[in-house]
């Protein structure tokens, strides 16, 4: 199934390989690249003529077909793949798209053309748009000359939603502007559309129905969505017919998060979004005898209908006209692999029409059965039926295989974490010792400083000491012995008339400032600290001799 923006490449592929033959798509695709895509410029090209120009009779089908001609002649429309349909009964109704596939490689593509070489312009195409919202369903035909702001104009008449307020999703391409041009997006005939407006809750009308069954189909819920990595809450309704996969496509177009990235939890235990399934790509071929019998017999049984509709994804193709079968085989090995292209091409029309039931295993598809037109209901549910024990295994074993990954991928992140975590602590225990390191270095510091400091100050004191009086003076002389707190005795001699701060700044060069010691008498007991340090040691009663001793201050 091709992508809605290579479409219109696709129908110019198709038409240059009818038109030359050329069946390698690889070929034919460098070839059309040499020239912009330009289909008429590319044939001429490899068909060139006498006067460079495509020269060919036309007859009156293939001008009514032709994409390109003279006097603005409307642009054809090429097939477009049909969605694919949900049961086996639409299967069957391929055979109506055979009418409208392109002319085949014995058809004449283009009119004559005059050796100016000049394109003719063609006229804007007609796009249809089938939007929802809600419980409502609007057609939209616009040309695609228009611009995605044209539509929401539109919309806002129908619906009465304001522009401002209307999200409009469902582009292939992503995200577009309203300014945006439609013919840039590359877009089929046929698109839908979907219309979300967070910001507008539902009348109540929409919940309700002529009967119960209507009713609770009808039924809107407001889901509250957490987006945790990004701490924001989208409250959003959904009608009841929404299933857990368009939920998750709605989130991905708000989150930027791709559905398969998307890991949910409080949906409730039977809640399951879970739409794997075999793909079954019905193949029409008018020009086999087959292809009536299969239909009729084969495609229209109720159970055949009833099992393909449960347990398959059925796409159907009609392959008559060469031109769709080329489209198909570039379509099949896009998106499904050469494998799947390769097994259609070893089929001849004889053996049409077919059911391919393709298998996705990992990263690649296989083709599990090709179920041919010449067989029985009975054989058909057979093979059907075998497929999906195949693909149940698979299933099985894929679910497994992911188990197990995702066991090895917990008990990775589980030794990712533990390392982490020693990691962290390492570090921690590292710059907890650096800042022990870097403090003891800054104590040292302050403890140098200090005594640094200490030292400054008592080598002062030292020097301002008055010079130790002689024994015979004439002046009374007092005779001091202090004992320090190691043991050991200062002794020195001071004039009766000597303040007591002397005494103090001599005590403080020695290593014993008064605001870390305290001076002591011997008996009486006391504080010599804490006596006026202008009292003159007589005052002090510090004469002829006494002996004093050194305590630490509390």
């Amino acid at each position: 199934m091709a992508s809605d923006s290579n479409m219109d490449r696709e129908m110019i592929l198709a038409d240059f390989q009818a038109c030359t033959g050329i069946d390698n798509i690889a070929e034919a695709i460098t070839l059309l690249e040499l020239n912009n895509w330009d289909l008429l410029a590319a044939i001429n090209g490899v068909i060139p003529q006498e006067n460079g120009i495509l020269q060919s009779n036309f007859s009156s089908e293939a001008t009514q077909t032709a994409p390109y001609g003279p006097h603005n002649q409307p642009e054809a429309t090429a097939p477009m793949p049909s969605a694919p349909p949900s049961s086996a009964s639409a299967s069957a109704s391929a055979t109506a798209s055979s009418s409208s596939s392109p002319p085949s490689s014995s058809t004449p593509a283009f009119c004559p053309v005059q050796p100016s070489r000049q394109i003719v312009e063609r006229q804007s195409r007609m796009l249809n748009f089938h939007v929802e919202y809600r419980q409502r369903s609007i057609e939209v035909v616009l040309e695609e000359a228009s611009t995605v702001g044209d539509i929401k104009t539109i919309l806002e008449t129908e619906l009465q939603v304001p522009v401002s307020k209307m999200q409009l999703k469902g582009w292939k391409s992503g995200d577009v502007s309203d300014s945006t041009v439609l013919r840039s997006l590359h877009l089929p005939k046929n698109n839908s559309l979907y219309v979300l407006t967070p910001d507008i809750a539902p009348s109540a009308s929409t919940s309700q129905s002529s009967s119960a069954q209507q009713g609770l189909s009808n039924q809107n819920y407001l889901l509250v969505i957490s987006h945790r990595e990004a701490q924001r809450d989208y409250s959003l309704n959904f009608p009841a017919s929404k299933t857990i996969q368009e939920v998750k496509r709605n989130v991905s177009d708000l989150t930027n998060i791709p559905v398969r990235h998307q890991q949910w939890d409080g949906w409730p235990a039977s809640a399951s979004d879970d739409s794997r399934k075999l793909l079954a790509i019905y193949l029409h071929n008018d020009e086999s005898v087959l292809s009536n019998v299969f239909c009729s017999q084969m495609m229209c049984a109720d159970s055949i209908v009833s099992y393909l509709s449960q347990n398959f994804i059925t796409w159907a193709w009609d392959v008559t006209k060469e031109a769709n079968k080329a489209r198909l085989l570039t379509m099949c090995t896009r998106h499904f692999g050469s494998v799947v292209a390769q097994t259609i091409r070893t089929y001849k029309t004889d053996q049409f029409p077919l059911l391919l039931i393709v298998m996705g295993k990992r990263t690649s598809n296989e083709v599990l059965n090709v179920i041919q037109g010449n067989t029985t209901v009975d054989e058909l549910m057979m093979r059907l039926m075998g497929a999906m024990e195949i693909f149940t295994a698979q299933q099985q074993e894929d679910i497994k295989d992911e188990d197990e990954r995702e066991a090895r991928e917990l008990v990775k992140r589980e030794q990712d974490e533990a390392y982490r975590l020693s990691l962290e602590a390492d570090r921690k225990k590292r710059e907890a010792q650096e800042r022990e390191e870097a403090e003891q270095v800054r104590q040292e510091q302050i403890r140098k400083e200090q005594e640094e400091e200490r030292e400054a100050i008592r080598l002062s004191l030292e020097q301002a000491l008055p010079p130790e009086p002689k024994e015979e003076g004439a002046e009374p002389i007092s005779k001091l012995r202090i004992r320090t707190p190691s043991g050991e005795f200062l002794e020195r001699r001071f004039l009766g008339s000597c303040k007591l701060q002397v005494l103090f700044d001599f005590v403080a060069s020695k290593g014993y400032p008064s605001d870390e010691f305290k001076l002591l008498t011997t008996f009486p007991r006391r504080n010599i600290t804490q006596i006026d340090p202008a009292w003159s040691l007589l005052e002090a009663k510090l004469f002829p001799q006494e002996t004093l001793f050194l305590e630490a201050k509390e």
